[in-house]
């Protein structure tokens, strides 16, 4: 069982589109992989080319239905977050985010806190998407107040949304470099792309596979498995390229 929060203390940081595409990269490797949605605007599932209007399997203590997009299963949990039930079978282990056969990515919601707070003593993995803009670089003291984000041993950073033609751009990924160091196990470049491919309908890959976001992805999914321990063994020489 592996389980990882993605969670940035600001939004609009694209935590919903890297929870989406980590999964589907997970599962396209040969890992059983569920993404679940945790999140009051349900748009998760976009990310893997489903309508507005699609519903999602709704996750109970006693889920048994499955529903599998791209490899990966596909949950909603808002609803159930808010169950008393659900903080009773985290407590007591049986919670299908526990589920030992899989990684579980759950998406959260920047500003519920405290569901984030409540999921990372269970959670293997914390991960915080910066964008490469002031406002989220001052957010750090916020990822988690008193301690500094360099010491936040159970915290992968991702600098998402980089455009390298912009010098303020290009400054705040070196200066996060320079403060994280390996805490920072990726960057991924903006495309507009993704936001056509959204307004298709179409998952990523399938509406632009020549985007840059693919490689990027891939990338980051690479250096995932490596901070994970999960990284197959002829991977050796693809985890030295995928240092940012």
């Amino acid at each position: 069982m592996m389980l990882i929060v993605a969670h940035a203390p600001k939004g609009g940081t694209g935590s919903t589109f890297l929870t989406a595409m980590l999964a589907q990269n997970l599962a396209a490797r040969g890992h059983q992989v569920a993404a679940v949605d945790m999140t009051f605007q349900d748009s998760l599932k976009l990310y893997f080319g489903l309508l507005p209007n699609q519903p999602v399997i709704e996750m109970t203590a006693t889920t048994s239905e499955t529903m599998m997009v791209a490899g990966v299963e596909l949950l909603n949990a808002h609803s159930f977050s808010r169950d008393p039930a659900f903080a009773e079978s985290i407590g007591e282990g049986f919670s299908p985010l526990l589920a030992k056969d899989r990684i579980t990515i759950v998406d959260v919601a920047s500003d519920d806190r405290a569901l984030k707070d409540f999921l990372m003593p269970h959670a293997d993995l914390h991960l915080c998407a910066l964008t490469a803009c002031p406002a989220s670089a001052a957010v750090l003291p916020k990822v988690e107040p008193g301690t500094p984000a360099v010491s936040l041993a159970r915290t992968a950073f991702v600098l998402n949304q980089l455009d390298d033609r912009r010098r303020l751009s290009r400054h705040t990924h070196s200066f996060l470099r320079q403060l994280l160091g390996d805490r920072l196990i990726g960057t991924v470049r903006v495309d507009e792309a993704l936001n056509e491919a959204l307004a298709t309908f179409e998952p990523l890959a399938k509406a632009a596979p020549s985007s840059v976001l693919i490689p990027d992805m891939l990338r980051l999914t690479i250096a995932l498995e490596a901070r994970l321990g999960i990284a197959p063994e002829t991977d050796a020489t693809s985890l030295q390229n995928a240092a940012v």
